[in-house]
């Protein structure tokens, strides 16, 4: 039970940072800024990803409450070919002053493997590129039974060199002890 305790309380958490959880059938429900449409790709398809940029201040790779968006960050999607690993599309966009970004994407991606990730932290004082929550993998294809053309990624982000002293009774809140 006490297990079930921590998942649920560090749901709650995770939820409380990224905003509310939206169905397939109404991925609208979180705000984000969008910037201008990209020209559609000659099919017509195109692929709206949003996503969310944060510092990670107890260096344990997934936010907490006192995980902080940060703003002006190069975010990168990339497509590759599953195969051969050739670059079949890049386009670069950049977080809005929540941490947020919206790139569109053109045409199906459904033999290629496409990431969103950051390379470098505006943020002086988390300047420390994630291993595990460097880059999120988006499904940019309709022929996977993902309705809509709207794709949520996972937060991805940086981290601070030296971990906050509050972080310790943060994570024990959430069930994790012996940090």
């Amino acid at each position: 039970m006490a297990n079930y305790a921590a998942v649920l309380a560090l749901f709650f958490t995770i939820s409380s940072i990224i905003g509310p959880v939206t169905s397939r059938a109404d991925a609208t429900a979180i705000p984000v800024a969008a910037p201008a449409p990209s020209t559609p790709a000659p099919d017509g398809e195109s692929f709206l990803i949003k996503g969310k940029v944060y510092c990670d201040p107890c260096r344990i790779q997934f936010p907490t409450k006192i995980s902080y968006p940060v703003p002006n960050t190069k975010v990168i999607l990339e497509c590759r070919e599953r195969e051969s690993g050739k670059e079949t599309q890049k386009i670069e966009g950049v977080t809005d002053s929540n941490g947020m970004y919206s790139i569109t994407a053109s045409g199906d991606h459904e033999e290629e493997i496409c990431d969103v990730k950051v390379t470098t932290s505006p943020d002086q004082k988390c300047p420390e590129v994630m291993d595990d929550e460097s880059s999120a993998r988006v499904s940019l294809t309709d022929k996977n039974g993902v309705r809509g053309n709207t794709r949520q990624a996972n937060p991805i982000g940086f981290m601070v060199k030296e971990i906050d002293p509050r972080c310790k009774e943060i994570l024990e809140e959430i069930g994790i002890k012996g940090i």
